[in-house]
């Protein structure tokens, strides 16, 4: 986490509520130096909401499916 783009950001941005759109969140994350170990460690825990390694909660279902 200390290295991680989203270090000092407001949380928020990556819980977006219905309908909120996240593309700030999926910026940051596409710069960060971290984002594969953070994408990673949602993928392995269905139960993380929000936006990790530029993903939402929808797309690392699908992730998942697919693997």
């Amino acid at each position: 986490m200390e290295r991680a783009q989203c270090r000092g950001e407001d949380r928020a941005l990556f819980f977006p509520s219905l309908g909120r759109d996240p593309v700030k969140a999926k910026v940051l994350c596409s710069i960060c130096p971290v984002r594969q170990e953070c994408l990673d460690y949602a993928v392995a825990d269905a139960e993380i909401v929000g936006i990790w390694g530029g993903t939402s909660a929808r797309e690392r279902r699908r992730m998942r499916v697919v693997a």
